[in-house]
């Protein structure tokens, strides 16, 4: 895969890093870290939402129910979130 003047190379580097920026070089060896989407939380919030309004304005229960089903499955997405970024 790499020579071995191309390993060398790449440990000088890293060594450098080491030296110079020790967080930097932390961070660069745990790799990226990724984040979950905010999207669909959004998306269920913005459908229980439109579900209680319309249930509301057409008095219709099943409706209003579906809105508190959404609205409790977005605040356990959101909680379930907020316990992964800590």
């Amino acid at each position: 895969m790499f020579t071995p003047y191309e390993r060398r190379q790449l440990r000088l580097i890293e060594e450098w890093f080491e030296q110079d920026d020790p967080q930097l070089a932390r961070t660069l060896r745990s790799g990226p870290v990724k984040r979950t989407s905010a999207v669909p939380q959004s998306v269920v919030l913005a459908v229980a939402g439109s579900l209680g309004l319309l249930g509301i304005i057409t008095g219709a229960f099943m409706l209003i129910f579906s809105a508190l089903v959404a609205g409790t499955v977005a605040a356990c997405m959101i909680v379930s979130r907020r316990k992964t970024d800590n």
